[in-house]
């Protein structure tokens, strides 16, 4: 099982999420997306409730591959995002009080 402090790329792809992890990448997810529309906002735009419903939906598989998790930038080598736990951070001002993680 996974934890939020500590995974690698061969885990990710081989093994399924712990809870915390997935509530941290919906979570985090969800932050991201109302950071985009806070800064661009369009007609059409989904709630927090209906992109909730939306990410709960989504295997482990597609809510790491939606959050960038494993994405290695290309000129340094290094992950985007060092934990599960540092993606949630990096986003949680966006997340709605109601959806955020302890």
């Amino acid at each position: 099982m996974l934890t939020a402090s500590t995974f690698n790329r061969s885990s990710l792809l081989t093994q399924t999420l712990s809870i915390k992890d997935r509530q941290l990448l919906i979570a985090g997810l969800l932050g991201e997306y109302q950071g985009f529309c806070h800064d661009e906002p369009e007609e059409g735009d989904m709630t927090p409730e209906q992109h909730y419903a939306k990410l709960i939906t989504y295997s482990d598989a597609e809510l790491i591959e939606d959050s960038d998790v494993m994405f290695v930038m290309s000129d340094t080598g290094e992950r985007l995002y060092s934990t599960i736990a540092d993606f949630y951070n990096v986003h949680a001002s966006f997340v709605p009080y109601e959806y955020q993680i302890d």
